[in-house]
């Protein structure tokens, strides 16, 4: 057969073409299959755990430029010695510190359940935090500033002198009776928080030990807020989180590592 040089380049083409789809086909495959460490449209790559009956998203920094994310421009890890469930089903959060960094924690349920009352029965002492350390169970609407936010949070704010260590909050937080601070002190590892979230008011309340409803004993209530402001959050779909992170972290001492670590034992949406 002569040979054709012509011929020759229209199979090389043709070749060529062939392998471009192919590339083309397995890139799009890879984009299209998804796994538990990639959810679209959440622009954050993390692992998904099961607690209390839900699914929740875990917390990672490490896709930003800066390595670290809100709040606190912390490090968030999602890693298990961060953030895992034990053989109970209880989750835990913990601030670790590893090659000199230390990492925070937070979950975030994978989708809204709008006006409920949101109830957390924690097991750990959430009033011995380091000053520096905020455990906070709260709303919030991804990707806005003060949007349909209500805040359970346990912390001294970086003062070891403050007297208090607890408050609820809405936002935004610094509009005048918008805060409720109080003093938390526990008597055991259990204690129950919640807010019941309405249209038309808000009401936080915190007991000893672990309760679905009102203790009868009054002894056990250790605080309770009804918020009816013009700041009431509407529902517009945010989500429950629960996180553990530093407050202030460029002025704690180099040579102070805080660790902290909490335990919820049950969340409830009622």
């Amino acid at each position: 057969m002569r040979y054709n040089p012509l011929q020759s380049g229209f199979r090389f083409l043709n070749f060529t073409f062939y392998l471009l789809l192919l590339g083309t086909l397995l890139i799009t495959s890879c984009k299209n299959s998804t796994t538990s460490h990639d959810i679209p449209g959440n622009g954050n790559s993390g692992r998904i755990i099961s607690f209390s009956g839900y699914d929740w998203l875990v917390k990672s920094s490490s896709s930003t430029i800066s390595g670290t994310a809100a709040p606190g421009n912390n490090y968030f890890s999602d890693s298990t010695e961060n953030v895992w469930t034990d053989k109970n089903g209880w989750l835990h959060l913990k601030i670790t510190n590893r090659n000199g960094k230390s990492f925070c924690a937070e979950v975030a349920l994978l989708r809204p359940l709008g006006y409920k009352k949101y109830i957390f029965q924690v097991n750990s002492r959430i009033d011995g935090f380091h000053p520096n350390v905020v455990g906070g169970l709260f709303t919030y609407l991804d990707g806005t500033d003060n949007a349909e936010e209500m805040d359970l949070e346990f912390s001294r704010w970086g003062d070891i002198n403050k007297a208090t260590n607890a408050q609820y909050s809405i936002q935004p937080s610094d509009s005048i009776g918008n805060t409720k601070s109080f003093r938390l002190t526990l008597n055991g590892d259990a204690s129950t928080h919640l807010f019941d979230w309405k249209p038309q008011k808000v009401d936080f309340a915190s007991y000893h030990g672990h309760w679905a409803s009102p203790p009868a004993d009054s002894n056990l209530i250790i605080n309770k807020w009804t918020y009816s402001g013009k700041n009431i959050p509407v529902n517009q779909n945010g989500k429950i989180h629960i996180n553990l992170w530093l407050f202030q972290r460029g002025k704690i001492d180099p040579n102070d590592h805080p660790e902290a670590e909490m335990v919820i034992k049950n969340f409830q949406a009622l």
